[in-house]
């Protein structure tokens, strides 16, 4: 993103309730990478889980950037329907996830971690985003706002297949139960799109301790309002500790201005094809 201006903050609160912060986040503004992690498990474990995956994930993202590392070398296999930095992203979230479920199981203290992740990486002509779990991206644009992760656990795939409504989701002792994360087994495959940039654009990023307490609906209206990433990451927070803090929470925003030549055609990723934009339709294989 060459012509680009990039403004982005992120912030993390262990809110009312919890004694720890077993969240993480990073913002690397040289590179251009953003990630939120929001651990499980064990006494202080999810605490080092989230850290150990934000920490590897951007170690493994910068060395084989700046190197220049082709995709053949990458830990695991390559995708070919992603872009390099793609396959980067890729092999760094399997690469920390296997390191996590070997250190899981080598110290007593802490069998059981593990942690969500999601991240966003801004590169010349694309926006990568990428989830383990049901940390969040959300893309605001054009007065609208679309998830461009998805939430990997059983609440989700019960709404997918149709047997429970969003309302009934919301109620249910499973919503947090999830089906993917960093840590629970050798391997895994992390949700992963490409799309192009568009001016204006507007990206949060956030662990459930937010997305439980403010709906898609607010985040947007939030986000319109408040062009200054600080404030509204600290906005967020705030909501959420006027709503009870019951968890730690924990959010990036990232804005896009001054983009030449604002594209909206959308570019193959693991999870598949984001093809017409909303309204020019959201579709995956």
């Amino acid at each position: 993103m060459k012509t680009a201006q990039i403004k982005a903050f992120g912030i993390t609160d262990v809110g009312l309730v919890r004694k720890e912060n077993e969240d993480a986040f990073s913002t690397d503004d040289i590179l251009r990478l953003y990630v939120v992690a929001d651990g499980m498990g064990g006494h202080l474990a999810g605490e080092v889980a989230s850290r150990m995956a934000v920490d590897l994930i951007n170690k493994s993202f910068r060395k084989w950037t700046y190197s220049e590392t082709p995709v053949d070398e990458l830990y695991g296999e390559p995708d070919l329907s992603l872009s390099r930095a793609g396959n980067y992203i890729l092999s760094s979230i399997r690469l920390a996830n296997r390191i996590i479920y070997e250190r899981a199981n080598a110290f007593e203290h802490l069998k059981g971690m593990g942690t969500t992740v999601a991240l966003l990486i801004l590169m010349p002509e694309m926006v990568i985003s990428a989830n383990v779990g049901d940390s969040r991206v959300y893309l605001i644009r054009n007065r609208q706002i679309e998830r461009i992760s998805r939430d990997h656990s059983i609440i989700a795939d019960q709404i997918e297949m149709g047997v429970m409504t969003i309302e009934e989701a919301g109620k249910s002792p499973m919503k947090h139960v999830l089906t993917r994360n960093l840590g629970s087994s050798e391997d895994v495959e992390p949700e992963i799109f490409e799309i192009e940039p568009s001016n204006n654009d507007r990206f949060i990023l956030c662990t459930d301790g937010l997305t439980d307490l403010i709906s898609d609906d607010e985040i947007k209206l939030m986000a319109e309002k408040e062009d200054n990433p600080e404030i509204l990451c600290q906005d967020f927070i705030g909501t959420t500790l006027k709503r009870g803090g019951h968890d730690n929470a924990t959010v990036i925003s990232v804005c896009l201005s001054d983009i030449d030549k604002p594209k909206i055609r959308p570019l193959k990723g693991v999870g598949g094809l984001l093809s017409g934009f909303f309204n020019k339709g959201l579709r995956k294989k």
